[in-house]
């Protein structure tokens, strides 16, 4: 078997862009190699670098969560859908965790930002005297929208921060198509990132993910979804938790109605007995509130008889 084809993070961008010029084209069913920084760009090294290398949310496309790409997908057009298997994570020697004044669900913890930088070795997070195991997740998954280019510390309907724990290994993420070519982003990895990521960040590390990026002609769907062996997951985002949770639910009914054939209603039944709405990210800050509403598939949970 070929080896991945390669994208390194010497070059990363900070917005979703229609008119970027293509890094790589490849055909779908490619396996790529693909280089990330972390949330900062590798510039945060130190804890006394935390003020020096903060991004600031005031400008349009914030340095904040630089993404590698674009990648066009030849014969990838608009109404197509981006298929991206998540083969595997190899995380870098450390990343680091970030308290700031202004950004969080608790907030004037502090009167100016702090940082921890956590050693990351053999599969274990060390946070001072405390271990814990990676849970290794990308945040970062994008194609370009049809309209104004979005920054990549951004979420929604091309993706984007979406900052989803289901996008892990084994994850295949499901993108829709707006121009040609599809244009592809990946980045923003975290070793490990709890649901909600309360303080705004998770740990921050660059790494290099493994993925395979297939097409699905005329598949493409309102918003982003994803699945894993067991489970049909739908991710979805606005300003605020009620509003992103009515969109996840609504979209997932529709995958419900069109697999099983149910009512609306039933559907909708359906998904409060079984179903579970989970906060990716809702951090108080600019960027919108990230749910996901995850369904077991049939034999995963659900029978038919």
């Amino acid at each position: 078997m070929a080896a991945p084809i390669l994208l390194t993070r010497e070059t990363v961008t900070y917005k979703v862009d229609k008119t970027e010029t293509p890094r790589l084209e490849v055909q779908p069913g490619t396996e790529l190699m693909i280089e990330t920084h972390d949330a900062r760009a590798g510039r945060l090294k130190r804890p006394e670098q935390v003020m020096e290398t903060a991004p600031d949310f005031r400008d349009k496309y914030p340095k904040s969560n630089p993404a590698t790409g674009p990648i066009k997908v030849t014969g990838a057009e608009p109404g197509d859908a981006l298929v991206v298997d998540v083969i595997g994570i190899a995380l870098d020697d450390y990343g680091f965790l970030l308290v700031k004044p202004d950004f969080g669900l608790v907030r004037n913890l502090v009167n100016d930002p702090i940082a921890k930088i956590l050693p990351v070795k053999d599969g274990v997070v060390h946070f001072d005297n405390l271990r814990f195991p990676v849970r290794p997740m990308i945040g970062v998954m994008a194609t370009a929208p049809a309209g104004e280019p979005i920054g990549t510390a951004y979420c929604g309907k091309h993706g984007g921060n979406m900052d989803n724990n289901a996008i892990a290994v084994g994850a295949r993420v499901h993108l829709p198509v707006r121009v040609p070519g599809g244009l592809f982003y990946i980045g923003d990895v975290h070793a490990s990132m709890g649901d909600g990521e309360v303080s705004g960040t998770g740990v921050e590390i660059g790494a290099r993910v493994h993925v395979r990026i297939g097409l699905e002609k005329g598949k493409a769907r309102d918003w982003p979804w994803l699945e894993t062996p067991d489970l049909l997951i739908q991710t979805a985002s606005a300003k605020t938790y009620e509003e992103a949770s009515e969109i996840a639910v609504m979209e997932m009914m529709k995958h419900l109605e069109e697999r099983l054939g149910l009512k609306p209603t039933d559907a909708f039944m359906l998904v409060s007995a079984v179903g579970h709405v989970r906060v990716n990210q809702a951090c108080r800050s600019p960027i919108d509130v990230s749910v996901r509403c995850e369904m077991p598939k049939l034999n995963a949970g659900l029978t038919s008889v």
